[in-house]
């Protein structure tokens, strides 16, 4: 009985210690969660946070069970062919698991959140003059703003750096948990106000703007010129361009509608830029033959694994339309990874998708 313990000791010390380092790690997933809003990095509720902290408790009891059973089991054959089993290279490899998905946890919620990244593409079309100057359009999507950061004030400065002749925005401006929060909505608006677009500022409601009164007061006293199935082209420098806004209702026969109507007596002549919050219009873009397609919604994923991708991206297509540059006949489409996070219980983190803004020169085609 004495021998038994004696052999047995060994486990339950080192039993004792993994519980232990469960407990420190999901302590530390606690503060991490607890400091964002203090640091301005993103701004979920106390009851907002309980579903990624249990999802990250959740991760690591997988990896505490996994290896306290892999090493009982190491422990029982070794027994049963007369050595003695070490219990210390267990907990060794559990703590380095979850310092590993700590390391990945503070990407995902403070780092990857902050690097806003810049696409410039330049894009040769036939509806405009060679010899003219190119038409720069900023694409802005998924904004979600909760409360004004460190991320919007990045996209601030990188935008005016690059004098866009016109900015366009794609839906979701507020986070799901402030759709009606008048601060939110003041610092979307100012937000706004510190854009610069000679040329001026469109917009179509996205996923989470609920109403036409709900948009209408969000950009009120903005300059924001807000498309509700309407077209309007705008001349800059001599080059037109026709801005096609249709809402997002994912309803997809009632947006397939939408777009048939709002195309009506569009000249075929025209350079035609729809602004649409996702990608799932694009087969019916491409009928009616439309230039250019910008959208989001997808976030690009927002989490994704390595050698998979996306984990989810709420589009009809799934992956195939995630993020970047395709064609669909002579319709070209962009998909941002936009710039925010979906918010409610969901994580306010970003892991392998950055948030992006998109810099498109339109060049007359010679």
């Amino acid at each position: 009985m004495l021998d038994d313990y004696r052999d047995r000791r060994p486990f339950i010390i080192e039993g004792i210690r993994l519980t232990l380092i469960l407990l420190l790690f999901s302590l530390a997933d606690w503060a991490l969660l607890w400091s964002l809003p203090r640091l301005r990095l993103s701004f979920a509720s106390t009851a907002e946070m309980m579903p990624p902290l249990l999802s990250s408790v959740f991760v690591r009891l997988v990896l505490f069970w996994g290896l306290l059973g892999a090493t009982l089991l190491a422990h029982w054959r070794a027994r049963r062919h007369g050595a003695t089993a070490q219990p210390r290279p267990a907990v060794i490899l559990f703590l380095l698991a979850n310092l590993g998905f700590s390391a990945a946890q503070i990407d995902a919620y403070v780092v990857e959140p902050l690097l806003v990244e810049t696409t410039e593409l330049s894009l040769h079309v036939d509806d405009l003059d060679p010899s003219a100057p190119p038409v720069r359009v900023m694409h802005l999507t998924d904004m979600h703003i909760e409360r004004s950061s460190f991320r919007e004030e990045a996209v601030i400065e990188k935008v005016n750096a690059l004098h866009p002749d016109i900015i366009v925005f794609t839906g979701d401006y507020l986070n799901l948990s402030r759709l009606s929060d008048p601060t939110s909505a003041a610092h979307f608006r100012q937000f706004v106000a510190q854009l610069e677009a000679p040329y001026g500022i469109y917009a179509v409601r996205g996923s989470v703007e609920p109403s036409l009164e709900s948009m209408a007061w969000l950009v009120e006293a903005t300059d924001v010129v807000w498309l509700e199935q309407e077209t309007v082209t705008v001349d800059v420098r001599g080059q037109p361009v026709t801005l096609v806004g249709v809402a997002c209702s994912h309803q997809q026969k009632r947006d397939i509608a939408r777009l048939d109507r709002t195309m009506e007596g569009v000249s075929p002549d025209a350079f035609t830029l729809l602004l649409y919050h996702s990608p799932d219009l694009i087969r019916e873009a491409a009928e009616q033959q439309v230039d250019l397609y910008l959208g989001g919604h997808t976030h690009g994923g927002q989490l994704c694994l390595p050698f998979y991708g996306a984990v989810a991206t709420s589009s009809i297509y799934g992956k195939q339309y995630v993020a970047g540059l395709f064609e669909e006949g002579d319709t070209r489409m962009y998909i941002s990874r936009g710039i925010g996070f979906e918010g409610g219980g969901m994580p306010r983190a970003r892991f392998l998708c950055r948030p992006e803004i998109v810099s498109i020169d339109l060049v007359g085609r010679e």
